[in-house]
């Protein structure tokens, strides 16, 4: 990725636009100066963890944001010693931490771009990924060095310099991070706004995953939601928020954002599947917002039923990147001994960040298992700050409303490009229209219904509305995905809390009514094939079970 001529035709023409008069914006749109500035605002609020950062591994779990600040200045004489100068590309691939936020701060604080990786993949695509940064610095730990196939010639091959978190006895090639340590702070050399910042990728649900350049002025665009001062959904500076997202994923630079803007105590949450110790961290800290991913909420349902209460203290749930299942929302809310719990649904996208918020309450999602589910309005956009409409996937010109077709959007906050894959952004846009790869229809007064992405539609329906259906009507699935099959009955496969499965009965009584269906298929939940943000790999699931049959989409806008 080297350094570009010219930014000016990727840039948002207008990134600091006031929803209000009384509007808070983002009080900076740069990384590096992110927990800085957060520091500055208010020094002594706490982010806490639930473990020790890999970087510092025998540090303390609650940190003051200053003292967060300090750790990115200390990170930043460790990659200026290791030779990080501005431009470089460092790819940070480790365990899921809140590190991963501060080694991307420091690496932009620096000049450098950092670019986030999730190693949830195979050694193919990390060095497909790897290939396109161009030979980037690497940071990692023992068990990405492995998971990613980066031994010693593929890092000769790949990287200028691999980084390890700890030390990798044999492997001359190797630094470890910690020998780095006590190296003077680096001087601050902080990007251009218009320049890219930060680069994270896509979730790669339908393949591989797609590199997403960001710089501090589309950043700004994008975090303008988060930060507002919304009546009663807004973030508060006395919230306790608990935070379970992949750090490496574009939602944590806006969190970052509005982490400085709003100064908010954080629980920065890292190992979901643990129960037992999500359930001691909630109790302990009494998080009056918590934000997950959808498929994190669905497999944290046992805890929420937990007679202990766990989210008793919840006055807002938050959910980002997709739609998520009636059953779920109505599981998290009764959980809350809130007086008005409310549930807020963004649905949002690496390349453009929020673009749709919906608000549920308890009463939006007591009827169950009827069609279309609530769950599927994703309601509107902004008013004065984004635009959405729908169009024919031939010929890209606006369908009337009610049809199904694909979702573009026009809004601040849009990213620069897509590193090495310049042309499949070209493809996307439309001017300053963007075509998310997704299809809905749009209801007379304008609300957007979600129907399913483009790769996954079936035909004359939605797998979506299918898929939370069955979850609302057969309690004990943990999981279900409905493949459609071109020619055929689209498959459900399906996973089950006690692992067994369903009675023949009870699942054609739950799918009575729904257009029809094939037998399904039964596995276990581990067996769904994941991204790093716990969406199923729906192309691998079909070629897995279904490897002689064909989806009816495309793929083209994916």
């Amino acid at each position: 990725m080297s350094r570009p001529r010219c930014l000016t035709e990727f840039a948002p023409t207008r990134h600091r636009r006031r929803i209000t008069p009384f509007s808070r914006g983002p009080v900076t749109g740069q990384i590096g100066d992110a927990l800085h500035v957060a520091a500055e605002r208010r020094s002594n609020q706490l982010l806490i963890t639930d473990r020790a950062a890999d970087i510092d591994p025998g540090g303390p779990l609650t940190r003051t944001y200053a003292q967060w600040a300090e750790l990115v200045d200390e990170a930043t004489g460790r990659l200026h010693a290791l030779g990080v100068r501005p431009w470089d590309r460092v790819a940070v691939m480790k365990a899921n931490h809140f590190d991963i936020a501060v080694l991307a701060a420091a690496a932009a604080r620096i000049g450098a771009v950092p670019a986030l990786l999730s190693g949830a993949y195979s050694p193919d695509i990390v060095r497909l990924l790897l290939s396109r940064l161009e030979k980037p610095y690497v940071i990692t730990d023992g068990a990405h060095l492995q998971s990613g196939g980066l031994d010693a010639e593929a890092a000769k091959e790949l990287t200028t310099r691999t980084v390890c978190t700890t030390a990798q006895p044999g492997r001359r090639d190797v630094v470890d991070l910690n020998s780095l340590r006590g190296a003077p702070v680096a001087a601050p050399r902080l990007r251009r706004p218009d320049e890219p910042m930060i680069a994270t990728h896509t979730s790669g649900t339908t393949g591989i995953p797609k590199l997403v350049v960001h710089s501090a002025i589309s950043e700004l665009g994008a975090a303008i939601i988060e930060s507002e001062r919304w009546p009663v959904v807004g973030l508060r500076p006395s919230d306790v928020w608990a935070y379970c997202e992949p750090y490496w994923h574009e939602r944590q630079t806006h969190q970052m954002l509005s982490k400085a803007t709003v100064t908010q105590r954080m629980l920065m949450l890292s190992e979901p599947k643990n129960l037992p110790k999500m359930k001691g961290l909630l109790l302990k800290h009494r998080p009056t917002l918590v934000e997950a991913l959808p498929n994190i909420y669905l497999y944290w349902e046992e805890l929420a039923r937990d007679p202990d209460r766990p989210f008793a203290s919840v006055r807002e749930y938050v959910n980002s990147f997709d739609a998520i299942h009636t059953r779920t929302i109505s599981t998290f809310l009764d959980a809350s001994d809130s007086r008005m719990p409310l549930w807020l649904q963004a649905w949002s996208q690496s390349e453009n960040g929020t673009i749709l918020i919906r608000t549920y309450l308890r009463r939006n999602v007591r009827r169950r298992g009827h069609r279309p589910p609530p769950t599927q309005m994703f309601g509107w956009t902004v008013p004065g700050f984004g635009r959405i409409r729908i169009v024919d996937p031939a010929t890209r010109r606006k369908v009337g409303r009610g049809k199904v077709g694909l979702i573009e959007i026009k809004q601040p906050g849009r990213f620069l490009t897509y590193i090495g894959e310049h042309d499949r952004h070209t493809l996307k846009r439309d001017g300053d229209w963007w075509n998310t790869g997704d299809l809905g229809t749009l209801n007379r007064i304008g609300a957007l219904r979600f129907v399913d992405r483009e790769i996954d539609r079936i035909p004359s329906g939605s797998a979506v509305e299918l898929e939370d259906v069955l979850l609302d009507r057969l309690t004990k699935l943990s999981e279900v995905i409905v493949l459609p099959v071109a020619g055929g009955a689209p498959v459900p496969v399906y996973s089950t809390h006690d692992e067994l499965p369903t009675d023949p009965d009870e699942w054609r009584s739950a799918a009575a009514g729904l257009p029809v269906l094939a037998d399904p298929i039964h596995i276990m939940w581990d067996d769904f094939p994941r991204t790093g943000t716990w969406k199923v790999r729906r192309v691998e699931l079909r070629s897995r079970f279904l490897p002689d049959s064909r989806a009816l989409g495309t793929g083209t806008w994916t």
